[in-house]
């Protein structure tokens, strides 16, 4: 994933921030006395990687920490923001080994890169960007959920955790690693020196641009989209006219990408699969730093993402392109006559995402259903789609109020993703260092135990109606959000088997 993961935190934060209070934390003795003793002490849990775990962040800390604890994010000085990264700090409500309760920790989320990150760092102990969480650096704010304290400096750190969307092992060969040329997968050894336990089951959908009607669709046509194998709308499905497919994918090294390459073609798992058409398919990418999508070609147009938040870029830019009138003097350099966005490229930089206006592009995507709750077909322009048939399901993102179905076919509701009537499922992955022991090794495991609770699951706007715990879990509250089926063996490669 990069889990876009929205969250409870995310939405206090945008309410909030703006009237933050000018505060700092050398100036809240109580912040700066638990800042100081955690980096003193070196009790800070670094956990980098895919963002399934930053929505309920908030929560898990409240869990961990009893009393007041401090909540950080990026200043806008620092070149990141809060959903690059998110921390959190203050005093254990219960003992990590021989950390007591009451003993000061910081808890450090870096979303920033995706799942790989939580993945290649972490088994090979390399050192990468983190937030500094100091008196020093965290120089504004008030630290709470509403208004957290804002911090400007980054360092360097080896992660002690990492989150993915996919199991370790799935990160493998030239589809799935990361970087510009690509990463070299882990070898057997570093990938032995995890250890990895899922967190729980997230749904993943088929989202589609307005500028497609309803219509029947199934997973081998999907397959084909996503391979390359066709290039316009009406050999998917006769009723549609001949225009360009436009895939919205991620950029490889993504946990979403590395699920649509596991459902849809069956990649790493056999030796018999269908390669993800990228960015060197069609005639968008200029080789360079831009994908110019003109339409009428004829071809399949593949846009890569750095973000989930750059896929639902593609998918309204998609729909909002089409509904424009087309500038006579346009300039697909300049972007005049052209909807336009900024996503980055495989190794990270800036990238520009050009569509002509006036065309009717029809856009498909490979996105997780934790977007579900920033979809709503009248003011996106998009919606997650069916399968096995003509529907959609869409939702306004109210805690209480379940996602609407309309049409046929199979759809992602919480009910099929339980019972895998739905299939097309990651399972989270919270990926652990194999010789780490001690008292960090305890928080982790602390960590990992607040993350998978149902009870967090079902209270968050992001992932109550498309994240299940996984199989076995209990479930004191009982809200039902535990799964029923998962794979055999443990083994994500395995087909999924029911449980009755």
């Amino acid at each position: 994933m990069k889990l876009n993961k929205v969250s409870l935190l995310c939405a206090v934060v945008c309410a909030g921030f703006a009237g933050h209070a000018a505060a700092q934390v050398s100036s809240n003795a109580a912040a700066a006395a638990v800042v100081s003793s955690a980096n003193t002490n070196g009790r800070i849990l670094y956990i980098s990687g895919a963002s399934a775990v930053q929505g309920g962040l908030a929560q898990i800390a409240a869990s961990l920490f009893t009393g007041t604890n401090y909540a950080f994010i990026p200043s806008g000085t620092s070149g990141r923001t809060n959903s690059d990264y998110r921390a959190f700090a203050g005093n254990l409500a219960q003992a990590a080994g021989g950390w007591a309760a009451g003993t000061p920790v910081i808890i450090i989320n870096r979303a920033r890169g995706g799942s790989v990150l939580g993945v290649n760092p972490v088994a090979r102990g390399e050192s990468i960007e983190s937030l500094q969480i100091t008196a020093a650096s965290c120089t504004a704010g008030a630290g709470t959920s509403a208004a957290p304290f804002l911090c400007n400096t980054l360092e360097n750190r080896v992660p002690d955790a990492g989150v993915s969307d996919v199991a370790p092992g799935l990160f493998d060969g030239a589809f799935n690693t990361e970087g510009e040329p690509a990463e070299l997968e882990l070898n057997p050894t570093e990938l032995a020196s995890l250890a990895a336990q899922p967190l729980y089951g997230l749904a993943f959908g088929v989202p589609m641009s307005n500028t497609l009607p309803l219509f029947n669709i199934n997973k081998p046509a999907v397959s084909a989209i996503m391979a390359g194998n066709v290039g316009t709308w009406n050999q998917v499905n006769a009723s549609l006219p001949a225009d360009d497919i436009l895939l919205c994918r991620r950029v490889n090294g993504s946990g979403t990408q590395a699920v649509s390459n596991l459902y849809f073609g069956n990649y790493p798992c056999s030796a018999a699969v269908n390669a993800p058409a990228d960015r060197s398919s069609g005639s968008a990418w200029n080789g360079s730093n831009a994908f110019i999508v003109e339409g009428g070609t004829g071809f399949l147009d593949v846009v890569e993402n750095s973000t989930s938040g750059n896929v639902r870029s593609c998918l309204i830019s998609a729909s909002t392109a089409a509904g424009l009138p087309f500038n006579a003097a346009a300039n697909s350099t300049t972007g005049v006559g052209y909807t336009s966005y900024t996503t980055a490229d495989r190794a990270g930089n800036p990238v520009t995402v050009r569509m002509r206006n006036g065309v009717a592009h029809k856009a498909i995507g490979v996105l997780s259903m934790d977007s579900l709750n920033t979809s709503s077909t009248s003011s996106t322009g998009w919606s997650f789609r069916s399968l096995d048939g003509a529907g959609q399901i869409t939702w306004g993102g109210a805690v209480v109020t379940p996602p609407v179905t309309t049409g046929t076919g199979r759809f992602p509701t919480l009910g099929s993703l339980i019972d895998a009537t739905w299939d097309q499922q990651g399972w989270i992955s919270f990926n652990i260092p194999a010789a780490t022991t001690g008292n960090k090794l305890a928080l982790a495991n602390n960590f990992a135990t607040a993350a998978k609770a149902p009870a967090i699951l079902n209270g968050l706007s992001s992932l109550r109606f498309v994240a299940a715990a996984i199989p076995g879990t209990p479930d004191p509250t009982a809200t039902g959000q535990v799964l029923r089926a998962g794979y055999a063996g443990g083994d994500q490669c395995a087909p999924l088997t029911r449980s009755f």
